[in-house]
């Protein structure tokens, strides 16, 4: 299906596509207008990642990483929290707001009807819920109406409220600040009292380790009768000196015993003295070294006493700095957020947003009833144009006939038909056009073999093929000497159309050799055709028409006949049309537009080439033009010229329905 066709859908559908579309919008309009409206309220909240500090130490002491986006996150979900609701909502006492009200006991409410009231008298107990029950049920309610958005890029948070009272709604989103600060107020000092706590337990501990080592110098020091005189090195230094001055005196020591060995010799007195002034100074030399040893071992134990006391004394000095530091907070205790903007009572509801709404439904409901005609479309399997019947059929399009009404007169002279033939019609131009143009193909489509014997037939009855057959006969007879044959012996109706008399004799008779030639064969003159009716319809038709007598008839009617035009019953239902399609020149097949299916012409165009009919196109008859003229205007255009006359929808009734 390209463009074109889907085009052609909708145009076909438009009134009921614009039907549904108005109706669906008409009921969205009059949904919306008896909604209640909805306001909302919004509270902007600044959260600062880094807080205004009025003691910079205890603060970093309780306030943890305050820098970090999760910080952030999670002040976001703390707003979230149903502690922080169930703190408003008792606050603002919201239970006792009507739209908030909570439904009474069973068989308290005004409902007509409660099911509960069928359960055994125990089960009614259970099922009646507790206070808390309530309560939850009501922080749920409150909590769906609540909307926390951090703006994005900054500090900022938006509390909004959502309520049918627009003063709820501001005092909600003000009341959910409010109680956040003070939360977050609550929280720090509660830490800054635990950290305080701590301090003052920890400072007692850290007083008696520094009393303890103090005393342990103390002690050591009058025990090895040290004297603390606050020169650096202390003792330790002045044996250095003594032991470096040893040293020199054992090197000139040594050097006088060889200088005076060297001149007296060894065993000379003043050698022997020199060497004993070298042992003597060796032997002072290992004494110093020996007390410098000790020495260092007790100024080593004495310092690192020192360094003991050191580091309690400033680990205590610390912790009292720290606790003083703690009571002053809790006089000077401050929040990191604040509010930016106060909630205003609201003036606009923002729900429901008639607008949008509205338009969606005319936008949705038109989207949805082009589909429906979309879907009509598909599932229609109708003929509506010649490209559709050549295309589904493998068959010649030889013409199509538009669909007509035909006004009865209110009074009937004597020998008028029951139907006027259309084709005599003046003020039917547009039909005459078209059976013209079906003479036309037929004509032409004899040229090497003229068609004299021509079968009209079709699928199921009331697809219009006795209505075409003396249209086309009238045609024909304009140029040629024409005969109509009614050979539906089943419901023969060319009789009935044309007001003849229903005792005539006619094709039956002809057959069965009961009636001459002469007096079965009506001429009408207005016409200039000749007719032979089905005559006295015989208990056995199919018999009558595939016996010889009616084939020697046939051929004997084409020696005086320019043209024999031969109305048959429905292929689909009988075998008449069969029969007689094998002793005919050519066959004409007869569609109804927007009635008979894809299926059942194919079935009944199979039926005929499976007995080897002459078929030689179709007729696709009852076309709505109008209609026909948006889509095909090409094929139309030329026929609605002057035709206005009698025209109908199809539903309208037609004298033709019998045919």
């Amino acid at each position: 299906m390209d463009i074109k066709q889907y085009l052609n859908v909708l145009r076909r559908y438009k009134w009921g596509i614009l039907g549904l579309c108005l109706s669906v919008t008409l009921a969205v309009v009059f949904l919306v207008f008896s909604m209640r409206p909805i306001y909302s309220a919004s509270t902007t909240l600044l959260i600062e990642q880094k807080q205004s500090k009025v003691v910079a130490s205890i603060d970093d002491w309780s306030s943890g990483d305050m820098t970090s986006k999760e910080y952030l996150q999670t002040q976001f979900e703390v707003l979230k929290s149903r502690d922080l609701a169930e703190r408003v909502v008792r606050e603002l006492r919201i239970a006792e707001q009507p739209e908030y009200a909570v439904a009474g006991e069973p068989g308290e409410g005004t409902a007509l009807f409660d099911w509960r009231s069928f359960l055994p008298q125990g089960h009614q107990k259970s099922i009646a819920p507790s206070e808390e029950d309530k309560f939850n049920l009501l922080v749920s309610r409150f909590i769906k109406h609540l909307s926390i958005e951090p703006v994005r890029n900054t500090q900022l948070v938006r509390i909004s409220f959502e309520s049918a009272d627009p003063r709820l709604a501001a005092n909600v989103a003000n009341a959910m600040a409010r109680a956040y600060i003070a939360s977050q107020m609550e929280v720090r000092l509660a830490m800054t009292e635990q950290a305080a706590s701590w301090l003052a337990s920890r400072l007692g501990v850290l007083k008696n380790n520094l009393e303890l080592s103090a005393k342990n110098l103390q002690d050591y020091r009058e025990k090895n009768n040290l004297i603390d005189t606050g020169v650096s090195g202390g003792i330790f230094a002045i044996t250095s000196s003594q032991i470096q001055e040893l040293n020199q005196r054992l090197v000139a020591a040594q050097f006088n015993e060889s200088q005076v060995s060297r001149r007296y010799g060894a065993k000379h007195p003043a050698a022997q003295q020199a060497r004993i002034d070298v042992s003597e100074a060796e032997k002072a030399l290992h004494s110093a070294k020996d007390a410098a040893m000790e020495v260092a071992k007790r100024q080593f134990r004495l310092q690192e006493l020192e360094r003991e006391v050191d580091a309690n004394r400033a680990l205590y000095d610390a912790f009292f700095t720290r606790i003083k530091e703690a009571n002053e907070s809790l006089q000077l205790e401050t929040s990191n957020a604040r509010v930016i903007d106060l909630a205003k009572t609201p003036s606009v509801p923002v729900k429901p947003q008639k607008g949008l709404i509205i338009g969606l439904a005319a936008v949705l409901s038109l989207f949805l009833a082009a589909g429906i005609a979309f879907l009509l479309d598909y599932l229609d399997t109708t003929f509506k144009d010649p490209e559709e019947v050549e295309r589904k059929l493998g068959v010649s399009m030889l013409g199509m006939v538009p669909f007509v009404v035909t006004r009865k007169p209110k009074r009937r002279k004597p020998g008028d038909s029951k139907q006027p033939i259309m084709f005599l019609d003046a003020k039917m131009s547009g039909y005459a056009e078209a059976i013209r143009t079906i003479r036309t193909s037929v004509v032409l489509s004899g040229i090497d073999k003229s068609h004299k014997t021509i079968l009209l037939t079709s699928s199921v009855p009331s697809e219009g093929k006795t209505t075409t057959s003396i249209n086309l006969a009238v045609a024909l007879g304009q140029m040629e000497k024409v005969l109509l044959i009614d050979a539906d012996m089943r419901r023969p109706s060319i009789g009935k159309t044309l007001d003849i008399p229903a005792n005539s004799p006619g094709l039956a008779n002809m057959v069965t050799g009961t009636a001459e030639l002469d007096d079965c064969i009506l001429h009408m003159e207005d016409a200039n055709i000749d007719i032979l009716t089905a005559g006295l319809v015989p208990p056995n038709p199919l018999e009558l028409l595939s016996s010889h007598r009616f084939a020697e008839l046939l051929r004997s009617l084409c020696e005086r006949y320019d043209r024999i035009i031969i109305d048959s019953a429905p292929a689909l239902l009988v075998s008449d049309s069969l029969v007689i399609s094998r002793i005919v020149d050519a066959v004409l097949y007869v569609v109804r537009s927007d009635a008979t299916s894809h299926g059942t012409a194919r079935s009944g165009i199979a039926r005929m080439k499976a007995a080897n009919a002459p078929l030689i196109g179709v007729v696709l008859n009852k076309v709505n033009m109008r209609r026909a003229a948006q889509y095909y205007g090409a094929y139309t255009g030329y026929y609605n010229y002057g035709y206005s006359y009698g025209y109908g929808s199809r539903k309208a009734p037609d004298a033709s329905e019998g045919d």
